[in-house]
């Protein structure tokens, strides 16, 4: 009886301890994340023209993406991101890579990096100095998420997003939206931006 009783007590004990580790340790295959962010795009250098940038303004900003799990350790996603700014939108759709480097503990870190485009859509009562324009851009952001429940992650996130376009000047002295201008060259902008939001497990 003893042999018979260590045979199936081999199989109870691997089931009883070694597969729930195991299923810890498996990150989601899909996850589907939304955030509300705040920060500001500026440009960077002189406009070549008299006045301030009338788009470098803070404003609330949305975010959706969806990842998929490449590896243990690596994502990649698809991002859309939208702010609210006063004078021109910055509509973002962009790809690329998330990494967690760890696979343990309720908060683990993540990084990423990736390329897309803006669609700067210009705000209706300054359509007629303005028009649409779509632009390259490159991304990078870092960090932390929260196991909060099976599922459900919460997250802190701060991202940089460079493009390159021309800024929109507004003239010295001038309060209203009619004396709105083009900077001479496309300058480089920086977008700095805060994010907390949620990340849900599909599958």
């Amino acid at each position: 009886m003893r042999p018979l009783s260590l045979l199936l007590g081999l199989p109870l004990l691997c089931c009883c301890f070694v597969l729930p580790l195991a299923a810890q340790e498996v990150e989601p295959y899909q996850l589907f994340s939304a955030a509300f962010g705040w920060g500001a795009i500026g440009p960077r250098g002189g406009t070549g023209t008299g006045g301030d940038a009338a788009d470098g303004g803070g404003s609330i900003q949305f975010g959706l993406d969806l990842e998929l799990r490449q590896t243990a350790y690596v994502f990649a996603y698809v991002r859309a991101d939208a702010d609210a700014a006063d004078v021109r939108q910055h509509l973002g759709l962009s790809g690329g890579v998330r990494i967690r480097p760890l696979r343990s503990g309720s908060f683990r870190p993540v990084i990423g990096a990736g390329i897309g485009v803006y669609w700067l859509e210009p705000k209706v009562d300054v359509s007629r100095v303005l028009r649409r324009e779509f632009t390259p851009r490159a991304e990078g952001h870092a960090g932390a998420e929260w196991l909060a429940v099976p599922g459900l992650r919460l997250f802190l996130e701060y991202r940089l997003i460079a493009s390159r376009y021309a800024a929109v000047v507004r003239e010295p002295g001038c309060t209203t939206d009619l004396c709105l201008s083009l900077s001479d060259e496309p300058l480089l902008h920086l977008a700095h931006t805060g994010w907390f939001g949620i990340r849900l497990r599909m599958f």
